[in-house]
């Protein structure tokens, strides 16, 4: 079948295309009639209009990553170092004099009010339940018996985000339950 508006040929029996489809409903290139009450198509989408509807098509096919400019990159940057330099510290910590203690963890709190008055969320995967659709680095799978559920065991970089936009990639270490199918299909 042939699109009415841009002479795609397609499988299906509608009179347009999917692109074209989709400027009727967001009303992007609405001509006043796409077909005349003679039946003849009326002329071809120009090629610029196919392009830029292609283009339209794909941009809300594609998977959404927030880019950043480059003084957000900065502040992405600073927040993966904070989250380790907390990460260090909490494993010093029982070594730290307990009038020291408050001014790290203060210092660490001021640094990250900085981040969120800019938008910017720092998220440890930690002892979180694991799904597969979660978008998440994985830099390798341990297997475990005793387990109820996957989780990750370990966060090796946080997530960042901007603006509820992921802007950075987490990279976890997952530790994943194996079902007692799986193990007796390999003892065989």
């Amino acid at each position: 079948m042939h699109c009415n508006q841009c002479g795609f040929v397609g499988p299906d029996n509608y009179n347009f295309c999917l692109s074209c489809r989709i400027l009727l409903l967001i009303g992007k290139y609405l001509p006043e009639k796409m077909v005349e009450k003679s039946g003849r198509i009326q002329p071809r989408m120009p090629e610029e209009k196919i392009t830029e509807t292609h283009k339209d098509t794909m941009s809300v096919l594609e998977p959404k990553f927030l880019n950043v400019p480059v003084q957000t990159n900065d502040l992405v940057e600073l927040a993966v170092e904070i989250w380790r330099m907390e990460q260090r510290l909490n494993k010093v910590m029982p070594l730290i004099p307990e009038n020291q203690k408050a001014l790290f963890e203060n210092s660490i709190q001021k640094l990250k009010r900085y981040l969120n008055k800019n938008d910017i969320e720092i998220i440890d995967h930690t002892n979180q339940i694991f799904n597969e659709g979660r978008n998440l680095d994985i830099i390798a799978v341990e297997k475990d018996f005793e387990i109820s559920k996957s989780i990750i065991k370990q966060t090796i970089e946080p997530t960042i985000m901007c603006k509820s936009h992921v802007v950075h990639k987490g990279k976890v270490i997952v530790l994943e339950k194996v079902s007692e199918r799986s193990s007796e299909g390999q003892n065989v």
